[in-house]
């Protein structure tokens, strides 16, 4: 019989959740704004550099974003979401609305995640 991934790649599949968490850097609160992932390249380019270290772990067919030609308006999301989620963890958003550098108003998600167990 076949071994699962999640049986057989434990500590790897929790080294990338890991990972995935440093780039996208949580506040305090266990939480990040999709607006800061959306305007920071270089974090949204270190989550998709990973899709491949991903597929040797993870069973990636639930997750858009690994899909052929399949359109995914925030692929780094997608991945940080579906990844997450396979880790047990709780992956909640609300909106919010925060006040920019230059005064205005910017309408955007707030993301909390948690460990279920």
């Amino acid at each position: 019989m076949r071994v699962k991934l999640c049986e057989k790649y434990k500590t790897e599949r929790e080294d990338i959740c890991n990972k995935l968490i440093d780039i996208i850097k949580l506040d305090t609160q266990n939480s990040f704004l999709l607006y800061e992932l959306d305007s920071n390249i270089d974090k949204q380019n270190a989550i998709l550099n990973m899709k491949d270290e991903i597929q040797k772990c993870f069973a990636c067919s639930t997750i858009s974003s690994f899909k052929p030609n399949f359109e995914c308006k925030r692929p780094y999301l997608n991945i940080v979401k579906g990844i997450i989620r396979q880790q047990n963890y709780l992956f909640n958003g609300s909106s919010i609305v925060i006040k920019l550098e230059n005064g205005e108003f910017k309408s955007t998600k707030k993301y909390h995640i948690f460990r279920h167990n």
